[in-house]
């Protein structure tokens, strides 16, 4: 059974650790635990230290389990950057060395250890907004193909812009006729 100066320390490393998760820390930073992110975090942490105390030779797979769980349910956040194995191993390792009263090296550890840096972070596209997007511009590249009956855009507007130019259309004719919705554009040259 730990002491209560190793539980102290321990707490301090959890704490350590957490504030140093960027992937918490975002979610806090924008509000996804709702209006009371800030106090979720800080009852994480304490839920850490009584999690482990509570329970005897946790591994970083059940604490990674864990914090995954509260993760989605408390800040509707999943932690798909590989951090959270790295967070689970770290407040293991804290733990066994206060259980072992090793207490300074954690301090130390702590003291050396970095902080998020949530400024150098930086919003991406996930892969279904990209693939939506790529499905959007295939399917207005079929329209437009479908609607000009298969004509080579590149080959009519090089040079000048002959759509937005009607009198220069001497090798376009619109005549206007729709099938199933489209109005279909047909070569055809002018009869002088």
């Amino acid at each position: 059974m730990a002491t209560a100066m190793s539980e102290s320390t321990f707490y301090i490393g959890v704490k350590n650790v957490l504030e140093s998760w960027t992937v918490l820390q975002l979610a806090v930073q924008h509000g996804f635990g709702g209006q009371h992110s800030q106090e979720k975090a800080r009852w994480l942490v304490g839920a850490v230290e009584e999690w482990f105390r509570e329970n005897s030779n946790i591994e970083p797979y059940e604490l990674e389990d864990f914090l995954a769980v509260i993760l989605d349910n408390e800040f509707d956040t999943i932690a798909d950057d590989g951090s959270l194995p790295q967070v689970s191993q770290l407040i293991c390792n804290y733990f066994k060395l206060c259980q072992e009263g090793r207490e300074n090296e954690v301090l130390a550890k702590i003291k050396q250890s970095p902080k998020s840096h949530l400024s150098a972070c930086q919003q991406i596209q996930n892969d279904k907004d990209e693939e939506m997007e790529e499905s959007k511009e295939d399917v207005n590249h079929e329209n437009t193909v479908a609607r000009l009956d298969g004509m080579d855009l590149n080959s009519q507007m090089e040079g000048e812009d002959n759509l937005s130019n009607p009198g220069k259309t001497d090798a376009m004719d619109v005549n206007g006729d729709e099938e199933d919705g489209w109005t279909v554009v047909k070569n055809s040259k002018k009869k002088s």
